[in-house]
Protein backbone atom coordinates (compact mmCIF):
# COMPACT_ATOMS: atom_id res chain seq x y z
CA UNK A 1 0.00 0.00 0.00
CA UNK A 2 1.49 3.34 -0.99
CA UNK A 3 1.88 6.22 1.44
CA UNK A 4 -1.14 8.18 0.21
CA UNK A 5 -3.41 5.14 0.42
CA UNK A 6 -2.15 4.44 3.95
CA UNK A 7 -2.82 8.06 4.92
CA UNK A 8 -6.31 7.81 3.45
CA UNK A 9 -6.95 4.66 5.48
CA UNK A 10 -5.90 6.41 8.71
CA UNK A 11 -8.08 9.44 7.97
CA UNK A 12 -11.10 7.28 7.09
CA UNK A 13 -10.66 5.33 10.33
CA UNK A 14 -10.46 8.60 12.28
CA UNK A 15 -13.70 9.84 10.68
CA UNK A 16 -15.44 6.55 11.43
CA UNK A 17 -14.22 6.84 15.03
CA UNK A 18 -16.02 10.19 15.30
CA UNK A 19 -13.34 12.74 14.36
CA UNK A 20 -15.28 15.19 12.20
CA UNK A 21 -12.21 17.34 11.59
CA UNK A 22 -10.57 14.39 9.86
CA UNK A 23 -13.30 14.46 7.24
CA UNK A 24 -12.12 17.96 6.32
CA UNK A 25 -8.77 16.41 5.37
CA UNK A 26 -10.50 14.11 2.88
CA UNK A 27 -12.46 17.01 1.44
CA UNK A 28 -9.32 19.13 1.06
CA UNK A 29 -7.38 16.25 -0.47
CA UNK A 30 -10.06 15.19 -2.97
CA UNK A 31 -12.29 18.17 -3.77
CA UNK A 32 -10.46 18.88 -7.05
CA UNK A 33 -10.79 15.23 -8.09
CA UNK A 34 -14.53 15.31 -7.42
CA UNK A 35 -14.91 18.66 -9.21
CA UNK A 36 -13.01 17.37 -12.22
CA UNK A 37 -15.24 14.26 -12.34
CA UNK A 38 -18.28 16.52 -12.40
CA UNK A 39 -16.82 18.72 -15.12
CA UNK A 40 -15.72 15.78 -17.27
CA UNK A 41 -19.18 14.26 -17.07
CA UNK A 42 -20.72 17.45 -18.39
CA UNK A 43 -21.74 19.49 -15.35
CA UNK A 44 -21.71 23.22 -15.99
CA UNK A 45 -19.27 25.39 -14.06
CA UNK A 46 -22.13 27.11 -12.25
CA UNK A 47 -23.30 23.78 -10.79
CA UNK A 48 -19.99 22.16 -9.86
CA UNK A 49 -19.62 23.65 -6.38
CA UNK A 50 -23.09 22.53 -5.30
CA UNK A 51 -22.57 19.08 -6.77
CA UNK A 52 -19.22 18.68 -5.01
CA UNK A 53 -20.91 19.54 -1.72
CA UNK A 54 -23.66 17.00 -2.40
CA UNK A 55 -21.10 14.34 -3.21
CA UNK A 56 -19.09 14.90 -0.04
CA UNK A 57 -22.28 14.85 2.01
CA UNK A 58 -23.03 11.47 0.41
CA UNK A 59 -19.45 10.31 1.10
CA UNK A 60 -19.85 11.18 4.78
CA UNK A 61 -23.13 9.25 5.00
CA UNK A 62 -21.79 6.21 3.13
CA UNK A 63 -18.25 6.08 4.53
CA UNK A 64 -19.01 2.92 6.51
CA UNK A 65 -19.66 1.14 3.18
CA UNK A 66 -16.11 1.84 2.00
CA UNK A 67 -13.93 -1.29 1.99
CA UNK A 68 -10.19 -0.71 2.44
CA UNK A 69 -9.17 -3.51 0.05
CA UNK A 70 -9.34 -0.88 -2.75
CA UNK A 71 -7.92 2.66 -2.71
CA UNK A 72 -10.20 5.29 -1.19
CA UNK A 73 -9.74 7.43 -4.31
CA UNK A 74 -11.20 4.66 -6.49
CA UNK A 75 -14.24 4.32 -4.23
CA UNK A 76 -14.68 8.10 -4.13
CA UNK A 77 -14.34 8.37 -7.92
CA UNK A 78 -17.02 5.73 -8.45
CA UNK A 79 -19.38 7.36 -5.95
CA UNK A 80 -18.81 10.79 -7.54
CA UNK A 81 -19.28 9.48 -11.08
CA UNK A 82 -22.52 7.71 -10.13
CA UNK A 83 -23.85 10.82 -8.41
CA UNK A 84 -22.98 13.00 -11.39
CA UNK A 85 -24.58 10.54 -13.83
CA UNK A 86 -27.73 10.48 -11.69
CA UNK A 87 -27.70 14.28 -11.64
CA UNK A 88 -27.39 14.32 -15.43
CA UNK A 89 -30.30 11.94 -15.82
CA UNK A 90 -32.41 14.09 -13.54
CA UNK A 91 -31.58 17.36 -15.22
CA UNK A 92 -31.36 15.90 -18.75
CA UNK A 93 -28.49 18.25 -19.40
CA UNK A 94 -26.44 16.78 -22.23
CA UNK A 95 -24.26 19.61 -23.51
CA UNK A 96 -20.72 19.56 -22.13
CA UNK A 97 -19.00 22.81 -21.19
CA UNK A 98 -16.31 23.80 -23.64
CA UNK A 99 -14.04 25.56 -21.20
CA UNK A 100 -12.62 24.05 -18.02
CA UNK A 101 -12.90 26.23 -14.89
CA UNK A 102 -9.65 27.99 -13.99
CA UNK A 103 -9.21 26.16 -10.67
CA UNK A 104 -9.35 22.76 -12.43
CA UNK A 105 -7.03 23.61 -15.34
CA UNK A 106 -3.75 21.91 -15.85
CA UNK A 107 -0.82 24.31 -15.94
CA UNK A 108 0.30 22.98 -19.36
CA UNK A 109 0.36 24.99 -22.58
CA UNK A 110 -2.31 27.64 -22.81
CA UNK A 111 -4.98 28.21 -25.46
CA UNK A 112 -2.73 30.32 -27.67
CA UNK A 113 -0.39 27.36 -28.17
CA UNK A 114 -3.25 24.90 -28.79
CA UNK A 115 -5.76 26.69 -30.97
CA UNK A 116 -6.29 23.71 -33.28
CA UNK A 117 -6.05 21.14 -30.49
CA UNK A 118 -8.44 23.16 -28.34
CA UNK A 119 -11.00 23.31 -31.12
CA UNK A 120 -10.62 19.61 -31.81
CA UNK A 121 -10.94 18.82 -28.09
CA UNK A 122 -14.11 20.88 -27.91
CA UNK A 123 -15.58 18.94 -30.83
CA UNK A 124 -14.60 15.61 -29.25
CA UNK A 125 -16.13 16.65 -25.90
CA UNK A 126 -19.33 17.63 -27.71
CA UNK A 127 -19.27 14.28 -29.52
CA UNK A 128 -18.77 12.44 -26.24
CA UNK A 129 -21.88 14.12 -24.87
CA UNK A 130 -23.89 12.37 -27.58
CA UNK A 131 -22.80 8.87 -26.52
CA UNK A 132 -24.66 6.54 -24.21
CA UNK A 133 -23.43 7.05 -20.62
CA UNK A 134 -21.86 3.58 -20.37
CA UNK A 135 -19.63 4.27 -23.40
CA UNK A 136 -18.85 7.85 -22.40
CA UNK A 137 -17.91 6.70 -18.88
CA UNK A 138 -15.46 4.05 -20.09
CA UNK A 139 -13.88 6.39 -22.64
CA UNK A 140 -13.40 9.00 -19.90
CA UNK A 141 -11.86 6.55 -17.47
CA UNK A 142 -9.41 5.02 -19.93
CA UNK A 143 -8.53 7.90 -22.26
CA UNK A 144 -8.97 10.96 -20.08
CA UNK A 145 -8.33 9.65 -16.57
CA UNK A 146 -5.63 7.30 -17.87
CA UNK A 147 -6.82 4.18 -16.06
CA UNK A 148 -5.78 0.76 -17.33
CA UNK A 149 -8.56 -1.61 -18.40
CA UNK A 150 -8.19 -3.58 -15.14
CA UNK A 151 -8.51 -0.39 -13.06
CA UNK A 152 -11.54 0.80 -15.03
CA UNK A 153 -13.17 -2.61 -14.55
CA UNK A 154 -12.55 -2.47 -10.81
CA UNK A 155 -13.81 1.13 -10.61
CA UNK A 156 -17.02 0.32 -12.47
CA UNK A 157 -17.46 -3.11 -10.93
CA UNK A 158 -17.72 -4.90 -14.28
CA UNK A 159 -15.56 -7.56 -15.97
CA UNK A 160 -12.54 -6.50 -18.03
CA UNK A 161 -14.16 -7.95 -21.14
CA UNK A 162 -17.09 -5.59 -20.67
CA UNK A 163 -14.70 -2.64 -20.48
CA UNK A 164 -12.95 -3.77 -23.67
CA UNK A 165 -16.19 -4.16 -25.60
CA UNK A 166 -17.51 -0.81 -24.35
CA UNK A 167 -14.24 0.82 -25.38
CA UNK A 168 -14.51 -0.67 -28.87
CA UNK A 169 -18.18 0.26 -29.27
CA UNK A 170 -17.66 3.67 -27.67
CA UNK A 171 -14.76 4.54 -30.00
CA UNK A 172 -16.81 3.51 -33.01
CA UNK A 173 -19.86 5.46 -31.84
CA UNK A 174 -17.71 8.53 -31.18
CA UNK A 175 -16.08 8.21 -34.62
CA UNK A 176 -19.51 8.08 -36.29
CA UNK A 177 -20.73 11.15 -34.36
CA UNK A 178 -17.58 13.14 -35.13
CA UNK A 179 -17.54 12.28 -38.83
CA UNK A 180 -21.27 13.03 -39.21
CA UNK A 181 -20.98 16.42 -37.50
CA UNK A 182 -17.52 17.48 -38.73
CA UNK A 183 -16.57 15.54 -41.87
CA UNK A 184 -14.02 18.17 -42.87
CA UNK A 185 -12.01 17.53 -39.68
CA UNK A 186 -12.67 13.89 -38.82
CA UNK A 187 -13.62 12.41 -42.18
CA UNK A 188 -10.12 11.35 -43.19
Amino acid sequence: MDDRAAQDQRVVQAVLAGDRNAFGELVTRYQKLVASVAWRYGVGQEEIEDLVSEIFFKVYRKLRQYRPDHPFSTWLYRLAANHVLDHGRRSRRRELPTEMPEQLRDSGPGPAEQVDDGERLSLVRCGLSQLRPRYREVLFLVYIEGLRVEEAARTLGVPQGTIKSRLMRGREALRRVLVARNPEIFGH
